[in-house]
C-alpha cells in the first residue's frame, strides 16, 4: 500500500489503525513537519530497511565493533584490498 504514492486517504486510514502508545509521537512528527522542521523528502530514513540498519549499527557501536581513524588516509589504508 505505501510502496508507491500516499494519499491523504491512505494517511488517515493509517492514521486511525494506530496504536494508542504511538498516537502523541506520531502528532509530534506530523506538526513538524507541518511546520517545516522536518524535510519531508528525508522521510526514507523511516523506512523498515533503514531502521534495521541503524538498529545494526548502533548494536555495533553498543558492543565496542567500531574503529576510529585520525584522518581519510589511516581509513582508507584499513581496508581491504
Amino acid at each position: 500500500m505505501y510502496a508507491d504514492a500516499v494519499t491523504k486517504a491512505d494517511l488517515h486510514q493509517l492514521v486511525d489503525e494506530l496504536p494508542d502508545e504511538a498516537v502523541e509521537s506520531t502528532a509530534v512528527l506530523l506538526e513538524r513537519i507541518r511546520l517545516h522542521q522536518f524535510d519531508p523528502n528525508q522521510a526514507w530514513i523511516w523506512s523498515e530497511q533503514w531502521q534495521q540498519q541503524l538498529r545494526g549499527s548502533f548494536a555495533d557501536v553498543g558492543e565496542g565493533r567500531t574503529q576510529r581513524f585520525d584522518n581519510g588516509d589511516d581509513l582508507l589504508t584499513s581496508l581491504p584490498a
